[in-house]
């Protein structure tokens, strides 16, 4: 139907028979007919200009839609690339000083079989639905591109690439509407130039390509024909072109809220309230590059973070949540030395006021988070290919409040001073989608005269059809502090690699100096290494026999310290994940360690060594289709080493059920057991400061149970739970004496050791996005920690412990209004006409 004229024995054995019996493939419903050169080429659309742009409502009617021509002739990109899909797809794109518009109509002859399941806005990919999604590259660069993604139920998803990878929190403000036909369904969309950063030029070429998925079939498609036997996917992208002369508005938004809290902690037996107000505000400086700025942030509603129990001697690194500080962010993340979450982080000095407490004195508030009192950011690239990222961040004095019981005095201690937070980074375009890039990282507190300072230098180079790469990078940590000498340390990267085709290969590199530091801004477990890997794999990209896709890959590492340069591991990995008929994937990996492994950190005194004998390892993780209703998958991992007897072993299983297109509930439960495992508990020194290290032999029992349910009212609004168990219990059964030469001996060291540690979180939260960009939200956080030295057997009875402990509650509402400077203006001038 025409729209435009109006009308509407072993497991893996076992695994290898069930599929061959389970026969009834649903490969791609496409043609399988191969397409000729002529079709594979990089193809151009053209936009027009329209003076009354449409309505955007999924209908076909508009005057602009009869003459803009159609980027059709989509070509298969999986699984069966390169051929003609069986279901025809037609473009169309219209523009005015405001925005770009498109129409997209995705035919299907059974629109009662397509795949439309509800979720919350940039959760498209992983639900059961179809989408059409719309890549666009405004400086046609091959490395910068904005995604936006729509659903057949009006879903949107929108997210931004860039050479360091994928942002997806990255929001925009656009319109979409979409509808169903009796042939098809129909997308009509609008994306302003303020959620774009354009090249400052008369005429703009834009790189572009349209993905359609038809998620019953599992079949990608695209307009302009993309290889799939390469990571460099934008190279193959396709031109939209007709754009000239624009003259975008003024790109001014301000989102203000207002929030309220009612909370209670485990130390205050009363509920407490407050409010809270604050402005996020954004402005385009010109066509390229936009400044977003936050003003007395709130975050109280973000998710809980996962807490485990740590024995290790390593930080544990969290993925960061707060929009602010995930939104534009990826030219910060060059050169991996600026870990946002260090904004606002943790005082440095949280526990001197524990270790500072006088007789009868008790702790009365000691806030374990720095308050951000404002943020700065300035993003974007120039036509010339230059991106500029420009952030600064300020935290306030943190105190902590002291009291003697008897007498009430208080006094108060500082745990970290004000702190400004400073980011600098240049990066440039260059030939084949490669770049080189120069960032700087700057923390200073000025009461401390203390300043750590890190510059990092990255360069990455490809040859025109991207067979092989070069990249290199090179970063200086200097930390200044009055009355002591500067320190300096370095860390370097270099590989040679070949990113696309069946084989592919890296050789690797890094040398990181006993001295490089970049943690006061940055994430780095651990310095003072080198690191020779080689990376080499095989991969099935065309379906055959019973196998959709595959990919096989041997990895080899051989790691010393950098001073001196003592051997740390040989390391030998193979890895494997294969997509089987009906969409069933499985993968596993085997690794050993024949040389076992020397630990210079677990003795946490340096200069020590702790030496595990060889030892090796496997696993296996299967899931069945996603598409249906019931989707199931497990995961099993195995360690053994011989040497100490030290056995690992773990089992999860994830359930989900899909009652419907818009409630689903999926359970994660997590079994491992830890036997036999060694580990520091202690550190004694003598009178010549002379240290004996004590480790234990152990018994780690860790289960986690993570309950997630979503009820989808609609595309705006939606309720989710998340609760989650986590109980890991340590039992120290011996302890032993570290020797210098990191063997054990027996020791009488007897304290008790035992840990029982349980983490408990709910949270609950409703979200309505009452107009474009704003929102109200409900949330309910609800948290337990626990940890005592008594080991309880039974988990239901640890269970019951854990949820009558005291916990904390808070209940918020948060209201977000998005105001454009534009609809204001158009709005002043409408009241003032009338």
């Amino acid at each position: 139907m025409n729209f435009l004229s109006g009308g509407k024995t072993c497991p893996f054995v076992l695994l290898v028979i069930s599929l061959v019996l389970y026969h009834g493939m649903t490969f791609s419903r496409g043609t399988g007919v191969l397409l000729d050169s002529s079709a594979l080429a990089k193809k151009n659309i053209v936009a027009i200009r329209t003076a009354v742009p449409p309505k955007i409502d999924g209908r076909c009617d508009d005057a602009i839609w009869k003459t803009a021509p159609a980027a059709g002739d989509f070509v298969e990109y999986a699984p069966r690339n390169a051929t003609l899909p069986g279901l025809r797809t037609e473009i169309r794109f219209a523009y005015d000083d405001v925005a770009l518009y498109i129409l997209a109509v995705m035919y299907d002859p059974h629109p009662d079989s397509i795949c439309k399941e509800l979720g919350r806005r940039d959760q498209i990919e992983a639900l059961n639905t179809d989408y059409i999604s719309f890549d666009i590259l405004p400086y046609n660069d091959g490395l910068n591109m904005y995604e936006f993604k729509v659903s057949p139920a009006n879903l949107q998803n929108d997210c931004k690439y860039s050479a360091v990878g994928q942002d997806i929190t990255w929001d925009a403000v656009w319109e979409n509407a979409t509808q169903i036909t009796d042939s098809a369904w129909i997308s009509e969309v609008k994306i302003p130039y303020s959620a774009l950063r354009l090249p400052k030029i008369e005429d703009q070429v834009w790189g572009i390509n349209m993905w359609r998925n038809i998620h019953r079939y599992h079949e990608f498609s695209t307009w302009s024909w993309v290889d799939n036997k390469t990571q460099d996917i934008f190279r193959y992208y396709g031109t939209l072109t007709g754009i000239r002369e624009i003259k975008p508005p003024v790109r001014l938004s301000l989102t203000p809220y207002v929030s309220g809290y009612l909370e209670k902690s485990p130390d205050n037996k009363n509920w407490s309230w407050f409010l809270r107000g604050g402005l996020d505000l954004r402005y385009g400086l010109n066509k390229s590059y936009t400044l977003d700025m936050m003003l007395i942030p709130d975050f109280g509603q973000v998710q809980s973070d996962d807490q485990v129990l740590n024995l290790t001697p390593f930080e544990i690194r969290y993925d960061e949540k707060r929009q602010f500080f995930t939104e534009a962010t990826e030219l910060f993340n060059k050169c991996d030395i600026f870990y946002t979450r260090r904004v606002g982080s943790a005082p440095k000095n949280y526990f001197l006021p524990y270790d500072s407490l006088r007789t009868h004195e008790k702790v009365l508030k000691n806030p374990d988070q720095t308050r951000i009192i404002n943020a700065t950011k300035i993003s974007g690239r120039n036509a010339k290919g230059l991106g500029l990222g420009f952030f600064n961040g300020m935290t306030t004095n943190t105190w902590a409040s002291l009291q003697d019981t008897i007498t009430g005095a208080s006094r108060k201690i500082m745990t970290q001073p004000f702190t400004n937070y400073n980011v600098l980074v240049f990066d440039q375009n260059l030939k084949n989608n490669s770049y080189i890039t120069l960032i700087n990282t700057n923390y200073y507190t000025p009461s401390d005269a203390y300043s750590a300072n890190v510059t990092g230098a990255e360069v990455s180079i490809k040859n025109r059809k991207s067979t092989f790469q070069v990249f290199g990078r090179f970063n200086l940590s200097q930390h200044y502090m009055n009355g002591i000498n500067p320190e300096f340390g370095h860390q370097y990267t270099v590989s040679l690699s070949k990113p696309s085709g069946r084989f592919q290969y890296q050789l690797l590199r890094q040398e990181t100096g006993d001295s490089y530091d970049p943690n006061d801004m940055g994430f780095l477990l651990y310095n003072n290494e080198t690191l020779n890997r080689v990376r080499l794999s095989y991969n099935v990209y065309d379906p055959f026999w019973i196998i959709i896709s595959s990919e096989t890959v041997f990895q080899a590492y051989y790691t010393t310290l950098y001073k001196p340069y003592d051997f740390k591991t040989l390391e030998f990995d193979l890895d494997n994940s294969t997509t089987y008929l009906k969409y069933w994937t499985s993968s596993f990996s085997i690794g050993i360690q024949p040389l076992g492994f020397n630990d210079y950190y677990e003795p946490r005194v340096w200069g020590w060594v702790y030496k595990t004998p060889w030892n090796y390892n496997d696993s296996w993780v299967f899931s069945s289709d996603g598409r249906k209703l019931f989707r199931y998958q497990h995961n099993f991992s195995f360690r053994y080493c011989p040497g100490n007897n030290n056995v690992y072993w773990a089992i999860g299983l994830t359930p989900r059920i899909r009652f419907s297109d818009r409630l689903s509930v999926t359970l994660d439960m997590q079994y491992e057991k830890d036997l036999n495992s060694y580990g520091w508990v202690s550190t004694q020194y003598d009178a010549e400061m002379d240290p004996t290290i004590f480790f234990g032999r152990r018994d780690i029992t860790t289960i986690s149970n993570i309950l997630n349910v979503r009820y989808i009212f609609n595309t705006k609004a939606s309720i989710t739970m998340r609760a989650r168990h986590y109980w890991s219990q340590a039992d120290y059964l011996s302890f032993y004496s570290l020797n210098e030469n990191g063997s054990l001996d027996p020791s009488a060291f007897i304290e008790d050791q035992n840990i029982n540690f349980n983490a408990f979180t709910v949270d609950l939260q409703f979200v309505w996005y009452f107009a474009p960009g704003s929102e109200v939200s409900f949330v309910w956080k609800n948290a337990i920690n626990t940890w005592g030295d008594q080991l309880v057997r039974n988990y239901f009875t640890n269970f019951d412990n854990t949820i009558n402990a005291p916990q904390s509650n808070s209940f918020s509402v948060k209201v977000l209004y998005y105001l454009d400077y534009q609809y204001i203006k158009k709005a002043l001038t409408k009241k003032r006409d009338a």
